[in-house]
């Protein structure tokens, strides 16, 4: 009878442990597209460096170009979400967080986010279980960086 006590206390203290995790803070990471296949020439002349949208070239032979946009921040209960896209022609290569919630499950949710929408090549990803407000958030953000980069 005691040892079940023991196990029940133990159960509980544990439970209790896990229920009130926290995950660490998001940090500012980019996923970027893994290389293409086909390797270019080393003698062609590498892209510009500047990633300021105002920078870059809006001429016809500028097509693979570099292009950095910025969504719009987009609020929800559990803070405000805004990513940055650079695109190399119309391929997304990097997606930036610039504002993320730095608590609860925004916190595991953003990075796969950030994977699924390099994967997908656009802002039509799945809502992550539990994440959904920050989720939205995400989408609507990196679709209205996307549309920017139509715009140029």
């Amino acid at each position: 009878m005691k040892r079940t006590i023991f196990v029940v206390a133990l159960s509980i203290a544990g439970f209790i442990a896990v229920w009130r995790f926290e995950p660490g803070p998001v940090h500012n990471t980019a996923v970027a597209a893994p290389p293409p296949s086909v390797a270019a020439p080393s003698t062609a002349p590498a892209p510009p460096n500047s990633t300021s949208p105002s920078s870059a070239p809006s001429t016809p032979d500028s097509a693979n170009a570099t292009v950095t946009t910025q969504g719009t921040p987009e609020s929800s209960t559990y803070g405000t979400v805004q990513v940055e896209v650079t695109f190399t022609g119309t391929r997304m290569v990097a997606v930036t967080l610039l504002q993320a919630p730095d608590d609860g499950r925004a916190l595991t949710a953003l990075p796969r986010l950030q994977q699924e929408a390099m994967k997908a090549q656009s802002a039509d990803i799945d809502t992550i279980t539990g994440a959904t407000e920050t989720s939205e958030s995400y989408k609507t953000s990196l679709q209205a960086a996307i549309d920017a980069r139509g715009n140029r």
